[in-house]
């Protein structure tokens, strides 16, 4: 059982789980297989080309560990949950019921791989959902909460 299923209020619900977009590990996977290039470089022994691509390889590893930091995007029946970190964990949580609106960010390659940014405004603040895996399809799962909070209230 994750953290978001353990911290879920009484008759609460998770009702959809956004994903990052594999385009966020575009970085560290160039790196990683450029590092077998460190293969073809005579300079140096076997042992020595091996042990560099291996560190190369775990620079990368980092790398792509870092940038994913254990996020999760949830939308429940009353809240939409960030939380992210893996050692230092942060959590942002936001009432359906004070968010205002919801806007969908793509770039013209967001378009093309389906992603793109969620911003979702209350009164106070805009919050970021940067990189999500089909964000219309998040906007609407937020958006369709929503209206279903306010018909049964």
């Amino acid at each position: 059982m994750g953290y978001i299923e353990k911290h879920l209020m009484q008759d609460e619900k998770v009702v959809s789980k956004a994903k990052l977009h594999w385009i966020v590990y575009f970085g560290p996977g160039l790196v990683a297989l450029l590092a077998i290039g460190l293969l073809f470089i005579s300079d140096f022994s076997w042992l020595l080309r091996i042990c560099l691509m291996l560190g190369v390889w775990l620079c990368a590893l980092i790398w792509a560990v870092a940038i994913d930091g254990g996020k999760q995007y949830v939308v429940t029946t009353r809240r939409i949950i960030f939380k992210h970190g893996i050692i230092k964990r942060s959590s942002l949580e936001l009432l359906l019921r004070k968010c205002e609106g919801i806007k969908v960010e793509q770039s013209i390659m967001g378009r093309i791989l389906g992603y793109g940014t969620v911003l979702v405004t209350t009164g106070e603040a805009t919050n970021r959902y940067d990189y999500i895996r089909h964000p219309v399809t998040f906007s609407t799962c937020i958006n369709q909460q929503i209206d279903n909070l306010k018909t049964t209230s």
